[in-house]
C-alpha cells in the first residue's frame, strides 16, 4: 500500500510536468550587458546535436552581429566541438530578446551537456517595429498548425519579411522554432500567413516575432490554442487470462486490464508507456501496473495483469505516456465498480 501510494504520487507529478532533456545545460552567460538565457538541447534524427535558446539585449539600444558561442562538452566536461551561430533576428531591440538555433557539425553520440557564452555584437541602428501580427488558431496534434495574418504599418514595402514561431517549455526555455516563408507586405497592407511543423511535447507557450529588411514586429503571444494528443484509449476490457469477462473478480485471480490504442500520428515506431491505476473508492492506489510498447501501425492492444488481494470495490483509470514522461493521450475512461471478492464471502 505504502508503496502504491508513492508511485501514485509520482504517476500525479509527472502527469503535470515535464522531464529535462538528455544533455544538460550548463549555467548561463553573460557578457557585459547582453545575455543567452538558458538553453535546451536535444539529439536531431540525423545525429547532431541542436541548441535553441534566447539572447537578451539588457541595453537601451539596439544591437546587431550577435553571435552565440555553443560548446559541445563530453561527459567529462572536455570540448568535443565549440561552434558560433546568429541569432534569428538580425537586430535585437534595445531590452529586447532574439531566439537562436546552433547545431554541431556531424553527429557524435559523446556529446552529453553544453555551455553557451555570448561571442560578440555590435550596436545597431533602430529597426522600426511597425510589423503588427494577429495570430489565429493554433492547433497541435500530429502536426503543429498555425495562420494569421500581418501588417505593415511602415511607409515602405516589408521586403523578405520572416515570421517565427516560437515554443517555450514550463521553465521559459525555447524548446522548437518554426517559422512561415518569408513575403513582401506593401506599405498600409496586410498579409496572411501559415506555419506548419512538428511540435515539441515539451512546449506550453507560444510566441510570433517578425522581421524583414526594414521593419519588425513587437514579440506577440498566441492565446488561441488547441492540443489534440495523437493517442485515443479506448475499449478497456477487464477480463481473465483467456479473455472471459469477469462479473465478479475472486481474490488472488489473475485480472487482465486490456486497452486498445489508436495512434492518429503518422510517423511511426513512437515508443509509448501504457498505465493502468486501480484505486478504491476511498481514493486509495492499490496497483499500478505498465505496459511498453511501439507504434508500428495505426492502432496497438496493450494489457496489465493485476491480482487484487483485498475484497471491494475498484475503479481503473488508464494513461499512455511517451518514454520522457509525457502524456501522448487523453486519460482513457474510467473503468467504475469492479467488484474483487473473497472466495468464502
Amino acid at each position: 500500500m505504502k508503496t502504491a501510494f508513492v508511485l501514485a504520487l509520482l504517476l500525479v507529478f509527472s502527469l503535470f510536468s515535464s522531464n529535462l532533456v538528455w544533455a544538460q545545460t550548463l549555467p548561463s552567460n553573460t557578457s557585459l550587458t547582453v545575455e543567452v538565457l538558458p538553453a535546451y538541447s536535444y539529439r536531431a534524427d540525423d545525429g547532431t546535436t541542436v541548441v535553441l535558446g534566447e539572447v537578451v539585449n539588457h541595453n537601451s539600444f539596439p544591437i546587431t552581429n550577435v553571435k552565440i558561442g555553443i560548446s559541445f562538452l563530453g561527459e567529462n566536461d572536455n570540448t568535443l566541438e565549440y561552434k558560433t551561430g546568429s541569432t534569428l533576428l538580425k537586430v535585437v531591440p534595445g531590452n529586447g530578446k532574439a531566439p537562436f538555433s546552433v547545431s554541431s557539425t556531424k553527429p557524435d553520440p559523446a556529446i552529453t551537456k553544453i555551455q553557451t557564452n555570448v561571442a560578440g555584437f555590435i550596436s545597431s541602428s533602430t529597426r522600426q517595429q511597425v510589423l503588427s501580427i494577429n495570430p489565429g488558431h493554433l492547433q497541435i496534434a500530429s502536426q503543429l498548425s498555425l495562420s494569421g495574418t500581418i501588417k505593415n504599418g511602415g511607409t515602405m514595402t516589408s521586403s523578405g519579411t520572416k515570421i517565427y514561431l516560437i515554443s517555450y517549455d514550463a521553465f521559459q526555455r525555447v524548446v522548437a522554432i518554426s517559422n512561415a516563408e518569408p513575403i513582401d507586405i506593401g506599405p498600409g497592407t496586410t498579409a496572411s500567413f501559415s506555419i506548419s511543423s512538428t511540435p515539441n511535447l515539451h512546449a506550453k507557450s507560444y510566441k510570433l516575432v517578425a522581421e524583414s529588411d526594414n521593419y519588425q514586429s513587437t514579440i506577440t503571444d498566441v492565446t488561441d490554442v488547441t492540443a489534440i494528443l495523437p493517442v485515443i484509449i479506448s475499449g478497456t476490457l477487464v477480463a481473465d487470462p483467456q479473455g472471459n469477462k469477469y462479473s465478479t473478480i475472486p481474490v488472488g485471480a489473475p485480472v487482465k486490464i486490456t486497452s486498445e490504442l489508436r495512434y492518429l500520428a503518422n510517423q511511426l515506431n513512437q515508443a509509448y508507456v501504457y498505465y493502468v491505476q486501480v484505486k478504491n473508492f476511498a481514493g486509495q492506489v492499490e496497483f499500478i501496473g505498465k505496459y511498453k510498447g511501439i507504434f508500428l501501425g495505426e492502432s496497438d492492444n496493450a494489457s496489465v495483469t493485476w491480482n487484487p488481494t483485498i475484497d471491494g470495490p475498484y475503479f481503473i483509470e488508464t494513461y499512455v505516456w511517451d518514454s520522457d514522461n509525457i502524456p501522448l493521450a487523453p486519460p482513457g475512461n474510467i473503468i467504475n465498480v469492479v467488484l474483487v471478492k473473497s472466495q468464502h464471502s
